[in-house]
């Protein structure tokens, strides 16, 4: 089996978009978005924007994995930081080591740019993505919680007592945010 590394053209769009829609169900599996036209319209902006943050993997010429990378600037501290945005391999090709050459190329990609803090945001049942962002080295650096359950009443705090399973706040305690 002989894959090879290519910047992503126009052409590739059509399928990197089903791929992105693919990691769309994983990364966002309660509300993937699985229009096509959404993806390839994202995916043609992205590519006209960063150019060779796209790369692309053949096999016999077919699209069989990618890597989209992103240079970012903090607003607040003017840092510039890579964004590992998607990375995917075709599943009958996994376990190949693939996806780790994507990532190590990622780490190069944004290293020879002077650019050494790079992050990627996964959803936390993507069981192979955590396993290959630790495998890079990538360091767990924030969680993120969320509630879709309906509201609860009453709004003011004064107005209900404390459930006796959950911990109060304490001022001074364990910050949330």
């Amino acid at each position: 089996m002989e894959v090879s590394t290519r910047f992503a053209i126009e052409d590739d769009l059509q399928t990197l978009a089903i791929y992105e829609r693919q990691l769309a169900c994983l990364s966002f599996p309660e509300d993937p978005i699985l229009d096509l036209d959404y993806h390839h319209d994202k995916l043609a902006r992205a590519l006209r924007a960063e150019p060779d943050g796209m790369v692309v993997l053949t096999l016999e010429e077919e699209v069989v994995g990618w890597l989209w990378m992103t240079t970012k600037v903090s607003l607040a501290t003017r840092e510039r930081y890579g964004v590992l945005r998607s990375i995917y391999v075709r599943e009958d090709l996994r376990r190949h080591g693939l996806a780790k050459s994507l990532g190590q190329y990622c780490l190069r990609y944004f290293h020879s740019r002077g650019i050494h803090r790079v992050v990627a945001k996964i959803h936390h049942e993507n069981t192979e993505a955590v396993g290959l962002l630790k495998v890079l080295g990538f360091a767990l650096m924030h969680l993120t919680f969320e509630y879709t359950g309906p509201a609860r009443e009453p709004l003011l705090a004064g107005d209900v007592e404390p459930d006796e399973d959950v911990e109060e706040y304490e001022p001074g305690g364990h910050d949330v945010g």
